[in-house]
């Protein structure tokens, strides 16, 4: 759950509230889940360097009418609501604490915390975490939100049933095979297709982002990739002064992460992470026990089937398809397990 602090000042304008709120590095906005009443100034506070916010903290300034200032015992015209969600790291809440705790030093009053109750600020747990570890945790969290909300999505097939002259033919007296035929013609079954690549893309992205991450806080892996003698382009180098381009940008584009051997050379010589060992494994994902190397190779050489040939396999059906989206969200769990182990702290927001 979210949580939110309703803070009512003894004293303190409107203007005074809001140059207090920028000087703590708040930034104005729009907050279309909580616009508040007519008058309301919302404000955004977050902080991205080294992955500490997950999603930031909101605050209202709000004007108070009668009844609120009776409802809260204050003669001010202005109360303020803060608020972080349920995803909050704990850099987050902290800081949802240290803008109550300043607004109350500089301007009195009293605080309702939604799940702590009068004037108890917000008791932050604390996980072990390091800058790369929450970075990877964050690429990890995206893709999968992406393939739930494709998993929850994913249309069903039209054709269940094939009507004809001597009555309906099911999955169960399908005996000559023609309603096995006639779905593979299923439109549904270009949708799935067209989803490969998307598939195969969740994977490519996990691989990339977790190396720029790794790379910016391992020093030694920056060293192997200075010992490589590389050379910048002069449009790298400028796009880089600009602040266009970032080192670790520019170090994951010598590599492709569209197959697996070029994976594994990026992980194992820079990290020494062998993904290839990693993927030997097998394990059931649902009604089936595959080795990870071999079906992400199938997987691979379909969304490349796709692309490059348009070539649609009409055999892959709704169920064949969840077997392959659960597939690699199994692979990125493995593939997040050996970087835990790389980095010695668990995946998580911090």
């Amino acid at each position: 759950m979210s949580t939110e602090i309703w803070q009512f000042p003894q004293a303190a304008a409107k203007e005074q509230l809001v140059d207090l709120l920028k000087k703590l590095g708040y930034e104005t906005g729009e907050n279309l889940f909580w616009p508040g009443p007519s008058g309301t100034i919302s404000l955004f506070w977050a902080e991205p360097r080294d992955f500490k916010s997950t999603s930031g903290v909101d605050v209202s300034i709000f004007p108070l009418d009668g009844q609120g200032k009776k409802t809260w015992n204050t003669t001010n015209d202005w109360a303020i609501r803060t608020r972080t969600s349920i995803w909050a790291s704990s850099f987050d809440k902290e800081f949802q604490n240290d803008t109550v705790r300043a607004l109350r030093k500089t301007f009195g009053g009293s605080f309702y915390n939604d799940h702590q109750g009068h004037n108890r600020y917000i008791i932050v747990e604390k996980a072990n975490s390091t800058p790369a570890s929450r970075g990877v945790y964050g690429v990890l969290s995206r893709i999968n939100e992406e393939i739930d909300a494709l998993m929850h999505a994913l249309p069903h097939e039209t054709i269940k049933v094939l009507m004809t002259p001597t009555g309906e033919i099911t999955d169960e007296t399908d005996k000559t095979g023609v309603l096995r035929f006639s779905k593979q013609f299923d439109p549904s079954r270009v949708v799935y297709n067209a989803l490969v690549p998307f598939l195969v893309a969740a994977i490519e992205h996990f691989f990339r982002q977790s190396f720029e991450v790794l790379l910016k806080y391992d020093a030694g892996a920056r060293q192997i990739l200075e010992e490589q003698n590389r050379k910048l382009s002069f449009a790298e180098a400028t796009a880089i002064e600009r602040g266009e381009q970032t080192i670790e940008r520019i170090a994951s584009g010598w590599y492709s992460f569209q197959n697996l051997d070029s994976i594994q050379k990026a992980f194992k010589e820079v990290f020494d992470i062998d993904v290839w060992k990693a993927l030997r494994r097998r394990k059931k994902i649902r009604t089936k026990l595959p080795i990870f190397s071999k079906a992400l190779a199938g997987l691979i050489g379909a969304r490349h089937g796709v692309v490059h040939r348009f070539y649609l396999d009409r055999n892959l059906d709704r169920e064949r398809f969840l077997d392959l989206l659960h597939l690699v969200r199994e692979i990125l769990e493995l593939m997040a397990s050996e970087i835990e182990h790389k980095l010695g702290v668990n995946l998580g927001p911090g």
